[in-house]
Parts: structure tokens; C-alpha cells; sequence
């Protein structure tokens, strides 16, 4: 049984797999096996598979899967009210829904200061104590639903596993993306870098996507990002291309993650990667010569994979 959200017994928290990944990655959890069911008075042990891979396809993203016996009275396994707590507002002043039931994913731009905190409770707790105190600290209002929460989205990686998720499972044409109070298809979001001109695009940023030669700049400080394909202006071909800085990776707190996939790639002999990130190019000029580069608010808004993690039409 597929689970939309588990009980961290390391962060002592409700999370999905997405903010696990994020929390795995940035050290705050450690053992892939560490979590149990969401419903109250239930300790049925739940692993999430795929936590602790550095890469990202149809096959491999993060999910929790159910591999200890639920108790006979938990809501999740008898399909009854679980009492979880959810973000008591979406963008739109109505309030958030479970996952089974939403439309909407929220895609956040910045991070909450506390969402990589250290957990505050004792790990080896009662996992029952540990769930009420997990709900009592929360600003949140109570909300019944079978399956438990689904937090917002806070990177490019995240918004790329939903997706991913939601076209394995044929969820697709019902799930939208809201971004600084827009709703949109989630179609919609990804372009593709090939050939298109500046012109035809969106005026706001979108996550584009396309193979990219990765290697360092001359000064070693940072990870030049060149796609293959050029975005064009007119007839003019524009070399595009974004940077990665040393002192960007060190303020991430997802460094390990981020380091090692640009590390390995770079080192390899065709040193390629599929690249999203969100963004909205610009055009510079040196020496005569003109550049389309997108420029990085922070690490959360790219996504760097060895293959790519989208259906064939799209690896191009």
C-alpha cells in the first residue's frame, strides 16, 4: 500500500517524499526505514524507497511503501478519517485538500527559515506521543482525510518528481501548479531549449528544460552550464547557458546532493546532463558577441540528472 505521507521518527514530523528527500540530503534524516504510518495509534513501519539515490526517472523517484502490519482500528489501511493537519489555506483562501482529492500542487519560490530544523523531541519517544506533539506544534487547523498531507513544493526537483509521479499514476490532466497565485496546467511549465525563439516565449519565468554540456569555468570557482541548444533571436543563435558558483553550492543546504551530481558529470568523458530550472533568460553581450544565460536566485531552482527522467519525446 502506497502511502502519500509517513511519520518521520527522525524529524519527528509528518512528511511526504519530497521534503524526506530534502531532509535525507540535508543530514536531518538518516535511515531510509525510520518512519511509520500517519494514523493515530498505528506504528506500521514504512521505508522510502528511494531516498538515498542521487537520481531521478520514471522508475526511480521517492515513495513510501508500507512493509510492517497496520493496526486493526488505523484509518489509513480501513479507509476512515485520519486526523493529520494540513495548511489551513491554499493561494486561493480555500483550504488545502488531501492529496487524493487536490488539484493544486503550490510552488513556493523561497524556503520557510525552519524547514530544515533539527528535531526537538527525543527520536526514541512513544511514536504515539510523538505524533500528538508533532500536531500540537503546528499552526495549523485540523483537517480529516484518508490519506494524510502534501506540503508545498520548494524546488525544480520536487515540481519534476510530481510530475514524473502523476504521469506514472494517470493523474496528470487533473493536477495544476500554482505559482505566485497562478494556476497552471503543469504541461504548461516545462519548455523545452531548442531553437525557440526569444520572442515566442512566456515574459515570466518557466522551468526550461534540455541536455547540457557541464564542465568548470577557467577560474575554477564555479560549473558553467551550456546547453546544447541554442535559443535563437531572429536568426541570430545565441549560446545559452547558466553558472553554478562554489559559494552557491556552500549555501545550499542540499550541497551533498548538488556537488555530487555536478562533480560526477563533469568528470565524465562527455560530460552531459539533463537540466531543468526556472528562470527566464536574459541577454548579454561581450566582445560583440551575444548570450542567452539564465541567472540562479538559489540551488533550488535547478535540477541537474545524469539521464533524462521525462518519456522519450521529451529527451531531445
Amino acid at each position: 500500500m502506497a502511502l502519500d505521507v509517513a511519520f518521520s521518527l527522525e524529524a519527528g514530523d509528518f512528511v511526504d517524499p519530497d521534503r524526506a528527500y530534502d531532509l535525507y540530503w540535508a543530514g536531518v534524516i538518516t535511515n531510509k526505514r525510520l518512519f511509520v504510518c500517519p494514523g493515530a495509534g498505528c506504528t506500521a513501519q514504512v521505508t522510502c524507497a528511494n531516498l538515498d539515490k542521487d537520481v531521478q526517472s520514471m522508475r526511480v523517484v521517492p515513495h513510501f511503501k508500507v512493509y510492517g502490519d497496520h493496526s486493526e482500528t488505523c484509518g489509513v489501511v480501513n479507509g476512515k478519517a485520519v486526523d493529520l493537519k494540513v495548511e489551513p489555506n491554499g493561494p486561493d483562501g480555500q483550504e488545502r485538500r488531501t492529496v487524493d482529492e487536490s488539484i493544486v500542487d503550490v510552488f513556493k519560490l523561497e524556503r520557510p527559515d525552519s524547514y530544515y530544523d533539527e528535531p526537538t523531541q527525543d527520536p526514541a519517544a512513544d511514536v504515539q506521543v510523538a505524533k500528538k506533539r508533532a500536531k500540537s506544534t503546528r499552526p495549523y487547523t485540523t483537517k480529516l482525510g484518508e490519506s494524510g498531507i502534501v506540503g508545498p513544493i520548494y524546488s525544480v526537483r520536487s515540481v519534476v518528481s510530481r510530475y514524473i509521479r502523476y504521469r506514472s499514476d494517470n493523474t496528470l490532466e487533473f493536477r495544476r501548479l500554482n505559482i505566485a497565485g497562478q494556476d497552471v496546467a503543469y504541461d504548461s511549465i516545462f519548455k523545452c531549449i531548442w531553437e525557440q525563439d526569444l520572442n515566442d516565449l512566456p515574459d515570466h519565468p518557466v522551468i526550461y528544460y534540455g541536455w547540457a554540456y557541464i564542465d568548470r569555468t577557467r577560474k575554477d570557482d564555479a560549473y558553467r552550464i551550456k546547453f546544447k541548444k541554442c535559443l535563437m533571436r531572429g536568426t541570430e543563435s545565441l549560446t545559452t547557458s547558466s553558472f553554478v558558483s562554489d559559494a552557491l553550492i556552500d549555501r545550499y543546504r542540499l550541497k551533498n546532493l548538488m556537488a555530487t551530481r555536478l562533480s560526477k558529470i563533469s568528470q565524465e568523458p562527455k560530460p552531459t546532463a539533463f537540466v531543468f530550472l526556472y528562470g527566464q533568460p536574459t541577454v548579454r553581450t561581450s566582445n560583440g558577441t551575444s548570450y542567452a544565460n539564465f541567472e540562479l536566485k538559489n540551488l533550488d531552482m535547478i535540477d541537474v540528472n545524469y539521464d533524462c527522467p521525462l518519456p522519450s519525446k521529451y529527451d531531445r
